[in-house]
């Protein structure tokens, strides 16, 4: 409610809470995924509330998460133009039967091998990229890692982070740019052994 008056001079005298339903939603972003954004999937189906307040003429919808921590409006999004994307399913990650985290070596310019990650991280990568989100084409970075994936059809690469923004979680496939902050906890481990910190995924 707070937002609502002083963001958008709604009179807070005038609202109400209009309706209250218990919901679930396949990704943390709690049904409102931000265009281009691939959000965590480890501990689906994500429960939590869906708020309807209302002012009489207007109605505004939240998604709120079980422990009331993450308060998302699907409506504050910007939109995006670009066509939806599900990466596993056009690059067959299904089949694949390893992943490995690649670095560049920047006094060549070359990739190399930096570890074979686990099956089990190789699942949460997957589900991560199972998602049809709104990435579209961007101006191409140097970026730092890459995974590849070794499906019967060849190897697929993903590659993120930029030197040029290396706090950002940009991923970059088939000249499509999009971002993933949840990998950060994902790949931390393989390189410093703590998570790296990841950017929020849902509207505060």
């Amino acid at each position: 409610m707070g937002r609502l008056v002083a963001e958008r001079g709604v009179d807070f005298s005038t609202l109400f809470v209009a309706s209250v339903g218990e919901a679930q939603w396949p990704t943390a972003a709690l049904g409102c995924p931000e265009p281009g954004t691939y959000h965590d999937t480890s501990d689906a189906p994500y429960k939590g509330l869906i708020y309807v307040l209302g002012n009489g003429a207007l109605t505004w919808e939240y998604h709120v998460n079980a422990d009331d921590t993450v308060v998302a409006r699907c409506d504050e999004l910007t939109p995006s133009n670009a066509s939806l994307v599900n990466i596993t399913d056009q690059s067959n990650l299904h089949e694949a039967t390893n992943l490995t985290l690649m670095r560049r070596n920047f006094d060549n310019g070359n990739f190399e091998v930096r570890r074979e990650m686990t099956p089990h991280d190789m699942a949460r990568v997957i589900d991560i990229f199972d998602q049809p989100s709104a990435i579209s084409y961007a101006a191409p970075c140097t970026t730092v890692f890459r995974l590849d994936f070794q499906t019967g059809r060849g190897t697929s690469k993903i590659e993120f982070i930029c030197e040029e923004n290396p706090k950002a979680f940009d991923i970059y496939w088939n000249d499509l740019h999009g971002n993933a902050p949840i990998l950060g906890h994902i790949i931390g481990p393989y390189l410093t052994g703590d998570p790296i910190p990841a950017l929020p995924t849902a509207t505060q």
